[in-house]
């Protein structure tokens, strides 16, 4: 399992979420997701994606209209960051 976890801003949360959530059911290779947004900052928002494998995560952000559909959603490209994380059994 690969999880993922992308930090950026958004020009305005409440219409970016709704158009997240239909992108994220729809697309297969997402198997989960959880959000969060900023307490002092509503338009900072933290998601955390698992997907199968880091191949199939590699897939979807390889997709080249991936950055026109984020840019349409209002997301600032200059604030994205991106953090693959890996499971540590406890």
């Amino acid at each position: 399992m690969a999880i993922l976890v992308t930090r950026c801003r958004v020009a305005d949360f409440d219409a970016w979420r709704p158009r997240f959530d239909a992108f994220a059911q729809a697309h297969p290779a997402i198997l989960s997701y959880r959000l969060w947004r900023g307490a002092d900052d509503p338009n900072l928002v933290v998601l955390v994606e698992t997907f199968a494998s880091r191949e199939a995560a590699d897939v979807l952000l390889g997709d080249p209209g991936l950055q026109d559909a984020m840019v349409q959603d209002g997301v600032d490209l200059s604030s994205v960051t991106l953090d693959f994380l890996e499971e540590i059994a406890v």
